[in-house]
C-alpha cells in the first residue's frame, strides 16, 4: 500500500510543482488544511477545545499571503505580523466567549501552535515554487526549488524506514517513538546527502557541490527532527498515526511532518547562501 500510495502521489505532485501557479497554491491549502484538521483532532482526543475555525482561516492565509507576495515582488513580511495580531487577537476573544474554565491557556495554545506548525511551516512549500518571482528568475526553475525538499527529505525517510525495519537493533529514542533505530537514522542521513547529490547533478545544478552535500547533511536532520516532533505529539495524544487517509502512510501530518521542518530549510538556504539574500 506504500508503494501504491507513493504511484499514485508522486506523479500528481510533480504534474501540480510543473504547472505552478494557482495550481500548486492549491495543493499546499489542501496539504496545510488536512493536516491541521489532523492535529487539531489530536488535541481535541486529549481533551482541548482550539479554536477551528480562526484556526483554519489564520493557517490558510499563511499560503496565500506568501503566494501574493512573492509574484509581487514585495520583500516585506507584513502579512505575517498582521495576521498573527489579528489571529491572538481573535483567539482570546473567542475563548472570553466561551466564559471561564480551567483550559483557557491550552486551548489558545494548542490553537496558536497549529496555526505556526501547519500553517506557517507548511506555507513554505508554496514559497519555493514562487521564488523565482522574487528572484527575478524564470519561472519554470521554481519547479525544482518546489520538488527538492520533497525529493531530499523522503530520500532520507524512505532509507531509515528500509535500514531500520532491516537492521535497526538499537533505538534512537524509545520514549517518543519506539520503531525508529539508530541504523535507520544514520542510512537516512548518508541517503539524503547522497540524494543532495543526485539533485544537484540531475535537477538542481544551481547548487555547488559543497552546498548540495550540506543541504542534504542538514535536511537529513531535521527532516528527521521532525518526524519526531510529530511523533511526540501523537505520544502525547495517544495516537499511533495522525489518520488513516493516505493507505500505507497514515495520515497527511505523518506523511509531511518531514516537509514541515524540510521546506523552511531549504528555502532559507536557497535564498541566504545560494543566492545570497
Amino acid at each position: 500500500m506504500r508503494v501504491v500510495s507513493a504511484a499514485v502521489f508522486l506523479p500528481l505532485l510533480v504534474g501540480m510543482a510543473w504547472v505552478g501557479g494557482p495550481a500548486y497554491l492549491v495543493f499546499a491549502l489542501v496539504m496545510v488544511a488536512l493536516a491541521l484538521f489532523e492535529f487539531y483532532r489530536m488535541m481535541s482526543s486529549k481533551g482541548l477545545a482550539p479554536h477551528w475555525k480562526s484556526g483554519f482561516l489564520a493557517a490558510l492565509i499563511f499560503p496565500i499571503g506568501v503566494y501574493v507576495r512573492l509574484r509581487t515582488h514585495r520583500t516585506e513580511e507584513w502579512h505575517v505580523a498582521g495576521l498573527l495580531t489579528i489571529l491572538l487577537v481573535a483567539v482570546l476573544l473567542a475563548e472570553l466567549r466561551r466564559g471561564s474554565g480551567k483550559q483557557t491557556l491550552v486551548n489558545v495554545s494548542a490553537t496558536l501552535l497549529g496555526v505556526l506548525y501547519v500553517g506557517w511551516l507548511g506555507s513554505h512549500v508554496c514559497a519555493l515554487r514562487e521564488l523565482p518571482w522574487s528572484l527575478r528568475q524564470p519561472y519554470a526553475l521554481g519547479m525544482s526549488y518546489a520538488l527538492l525538499p520533497f525529493f531530499l527529505a523522503w530520500s532520507c525517510d524512505t532509507a531509515a524506514y528500509l535500514v531500520g525495519r532491516g537492521w535497526g537493533r538499537h533505538r534512537l529514542a524509545p520514549g517518543i517513538s519506539p520503531h525508529k533505530s539508530t541504523e535507520g537514522a544514520v542510512a537516512g542521513l548518508l541517503a539524503c546527502v547522497a540524494a543532495g547529490l543526485l539533485a544537484r547533478i540531475w535537477f538542481a545544478r544551481y547548487l555547488s557541490v559543497p552546498e548540495a552535500l550540506v543541504l542534504g547533511a542538514l535536511v537529513g536532520v531535521f527532516a528527521q527532527l521532525g518526524d519526531l516532533v510529530e511523533s511526540l505529539l501523537k505520544r502525547d495524544a495517544d495516537a499511533k498515526e495522525s489518520s488513516s487517509f493516505i493507505p500505507g502512510h497514515g495520515g497527511v501530518l505523518d506523511r509531511f511532518d518531514s516537509i514541515l521542518f524540510a521546506a523552511p530549510l531549504v528555502y532559507y538556504f536557497l535564498v541566504l547562501q545560494v543566492y545570497g539574500r
